[in-house]
């Protein structure tokens, strides 16, 4: 059960606005579907009441990860609504930006308390196991301005976890890996789009600059340019161009945490790690023809 204090519970309780039975700008159904997603929890199968009650109830009731995740979630989602003009800040700008201190407050305060009991499965916690050393990065078949760029945001990814920014980290990785997919599909295109799972529409494979990450990343797979693991753990990458935009992350109602970095940056380096290994000999392809059909 997850321990509450009363100076805590009346920050939170003033936070999200929970005056009157309410909680933010959520409705009964948004309410349930936010709750279910953060915690796994339906509420209204499980309690009864306002929405303030309940998340009252959900407080004393959830263990101190799961409080401590729904909380964040609530107080995040809180800050991009109010960002994106959803939810209408105190008229006051020096109350407003108390409020805006104090939801940080809470969340410094709270996310210890997440990140200790992150729920890491068997398989994520092998491949996060495992050490790639020192990544060889003149042994990825990229031109050698393009392998000083990636080793700058190797370096600026260290910084992001480093500051507790894991969105930044997942951006990061993200684009580092779909522009080192994409050079490596420009080098080999015939095998590229010959490949069974090349994207096709109206009948035709898309042309190259127009593949997903996602969709790069399977044909590398079948092509076994990339290992079983960057498959299997993209999904901690694979989707970063949405939540470059804040209304899809609302949306999508996707809050990175430590352990998403953590994956989206061993995804990285264990595709770098798959490149260097895998570096095929140089291609004579043209620039033309490498664009794809």
């Amino acid at each position: 059960m997850a321990v509450v204090d009363h100076r805590l519970k009346l920050t939170l309780e003033h936070l999200l606005n929970m005056g009157g039975g309410f909680v933010l700008d959520f409705t009964n159904a948004t309410f349930a579907d936010f709750v279910e997603n953060s915690t796994g929890v339906d509420p209204y199968t499980e309690y009864e009441g306002s929405k303030a009650r309940i998340l009252r109830q959900l407080w004393a009731d959830q263990t101190d990860y799961l409080f401590a995740k729904l909380t964040i979630d609530m107080l995040e989602y809180r800050q991009t609504a109010e960002d994106l003009g959803r939810i209408s800040p105190s008229s006051d700008p020096d109350r407003a930006a108390a409020d805006r201190r104090r939801v940080e407050e809470v969340i410094a305060r709270l996310r210890p308390m997440l990140e200790a009991n992150d729920p890491w499965s068997r398989d994520e916690a092998a491949f996060l196991d495992k050490d790639f050393g020192t990544l060889d990065l003149s042994r990825v078949d990229v031109p050698v301005d393009f392998q000083t760029v990636i080793s700058d945001r190797l370096k600026e990814i260290e910084i992001c976890l480093s500051n507790s920014a894991p969105l930044a980290v997942v951006l990061l990785c993200g684009s580092t890996l779909e522009g080192l997919l994409y050079e490596v599909a420009k080098n080999q295109p015939a095998a590229f789009n010959q490949a069974a799972t090349a994207p096709r529409r109206d009948g035709k494979v898309q042309r190259l600059p127009d593949w997903t990450l996602s969709q790069l990343i399977v044909t590398a797979r079948e092509l076994a340019i990339l290992g079983e693991d960057v498959a299997k753990f993209a999904t901690a990458v694979r989707d970063f161009r949405n939540y470059i935009h804040p209304l899809q992350q609302v949306s999508d109602n996707f809050r990175p945490r430590r352990i998403t970095a953590l994956l989206a940056r061993q995804v990285l380096r264990a595709s770098l790690d798959d490149l260097a290994a895998k570096r095929p000999p140089t291609s004579t392809v043209t620039g033309s023809q490498s664009e794809g059909s």
